[in-house]
């Protein structure tokens, strides 16, 4: 007879099902997004990259983002292969594998460490740019609704943050690592 696998519990089916839905619409959305870039010119993808990176505002944006737009076929492709593996990740999750359950959890801190850069640079930019728009204006002030735009974009990220925090947490536990155990470590 085999022996009783712990039960299901909803929250890691729900959330796994949210992430195969959420990584498999993405991995669609990367792949259109590096087929369209193959079948485009280079030297147009070239010249709208040139456009970008002239603006005046592209200067405020920190060296990794300025990377990321002279190099868009790196980026294109490291999104795809990071889209799927989250997917394959969910998928083994969803299945309650023991490998899936630890690489959903390194996402999972990738994903803060993401989400934290995010909110850190978005703000950044977001009073840079204000500072800059303010210098511009004859009154000197701020256009009227940017501060509350970015106390509310700040208040959303650390949201997102919190419950992914949550998630990494719920996914190391000694109950839902219960969920997973005797489903094997092999691929």
């Amino acid at each position: 007879m085999p022996a009783e696998s712990s039960p299901k519990s909803t929250l890691v089916t729900v959330v796994a099902w949210i992430a195969v839905a959420w990584s498999a619409l993405v991995t669609l959305g990367a792949l259109g997004g590096l087929l369209f870039l193959a079948v485009t010119p280079t030297a147009t993808v070239s010249a709208v990259a040139t456009r970008v990176t002239q603006d005046s505002s592209f200067a405020l944006l920190p060296a990794p983002y300025q990377f990321m737009a002279h190099h868009v076929y790196l980026v294109a492709v490291v999104k795809v292969v990071w889209w799927a593996a989250v997917l394959v990740a969910s998928i083994g999750v969803l299945r309650r594998k023991e490998w899936a359950r630890r690489a959903f959890v390194a996402v999972l801190g990738i994903e803060i460490v993401l989400v934290t850069v995010g909110i850190v640079v978005g703000q950044l930019i977001g009073i840079k740019l204000a500072a800059q728009l303010a210098a511009r204006s004859r009154s000197g002030q701020v256009p009227a609704g940017m501060g509350t735009g970015l106390a509310l974009g700040g208040l959303l990220g650390l949201g997102i943050l919190a419950v992914v925090v949550w998630l990494l947490f719920t996914f190391r536990s000694a109950r839902v690592r219960a969920e997973f155990e005797g489903t094997g470590r092999a691929v």
